[in-house]
């Protein structure tokens, strides 16, 4: 599930970002073109900002499976500690995705 997320979002932020135009004075207004111009941009739009959420309740999952079944005890602990890394990086990336428009 989460592979066909991280897919989803990959697939979208590509199309996204060739049509988003990253100047300050023209952000919301390339977010604004592709919702109302683009055929299906606003389908896109929404699948991205939803697929977002929907990646982040998949990984909260996968991270309760995970702290229920003790994987982060002694002979996982670097694993785990590279997960929440990784954690972090993706919700700093979220959060620059949310403020970017």
């Amino acid at each position: 599930m989460a592979l066909i997320c991280l897919i989803l979002q990959i697939v979208t932020g590509i199309f996204l970002a060739m049509h988003y135009k990253s100047d300050f004075l023209l952000a919301f207004v390339s977010i604004e073109y592709i919702s109302r111009e683009i055929k299906y941009g606003w389908l896109i739009h929404y699948m991205h900002s939803n697929g977002a959420s929907i990646f982040f309740i998949v990984v909260y999952l996968h991270m309760l499976k995970a702290l229920m079944y003790g994987s982060f005890s002694h002979p996982r602990q670097l694993l785990w500690s590279t997960g929440v890394l990784i954690f972090l990086i993706m919700i700093i990336t979220a959060f620059l995705g949310y403020v970017l428009p």
